[in-house]
């Protein structure tokens, strides 16, 4: 059986010259840059952080430990550059979200993979916690302009909540497409 799924891609695009709205948010989650240590954590949680949006990629790829170890591989490149930073947000000793975001030549950067935070600590601010700090980081690295690409499947008519969070936070949407795919 052959079903047609759809595929949404939006470009977001910050200009860092313009001031970095304030986070409203009252959560006592800690942000941090993450540092080696925090591997084994991250691990455990990878996946569950993009679940259940990412699902299809996790089947798609070959199922969680298969998607965990790609998702590893992005981790440890972004712990090992020096142009690379992971914030985490932490609460208690656990690690509940986190934001990748990277430097690149002439002004630029990007906030690579989003930001994720474990279901049950969404709808909270901490990805806006998160997404500050990683645009802060950037802005005070010399970054002008830092862009993210978000993709989503089965919500082609509609934002999903990153959607929401990249524009109250001052992402401007440059490019979207919705692409129909055909699985069989």
């Amino acid at each position: 059986m052959k079903n047609r799924l759809k595929l949404r891609n939006i470009g977001f695009l910050w200009d860092l010259e313009e001031p970095l709205p304030k986070s409203r948010s009252k959560n006592k989650a800690s942000i941090r840059a993450a540092t080696r240590k925090d591997g084994e954590r991250l691990r455990k949680i990878a996946v569950e952080l993009y679940l259940p949006e990412w699902s299809w990629w996790v089947r798609k790829i070959g199922g969680k430990e298969r998607a965990r170890a790609d998702l590893m591989s992005y981790v440890g490149e972004f712990l090992r550059d020096r142009k690379k930073r992971i914030f985490v947000a932490e609460e208690g000793e656990k690690i509940i979200g986190f934001c990748g975001a990277a430097k690149h030549d002439r002004g630029t950067g990007t906030v690579g993979y989003g930001v994720a935070v474990l279901p049950g600590f969404r709808k909270r601010g901490i990805g806006s916690m998160l997404l500050l700090a990683a645009l802060d980081w950037l802005k005070k690295s010399g970054v002008r302009f830092v862009t993210l690409e978000e993709e989503t499947f089965g919500f082609a008519n509609k934002d999903i909540p990153a959607v929401f969070l990249y524009k109250s936070l001052g992402g401007k949407i440059i490019s979207d497409q919705t692409f129909s795919l055909l699985q069989v």
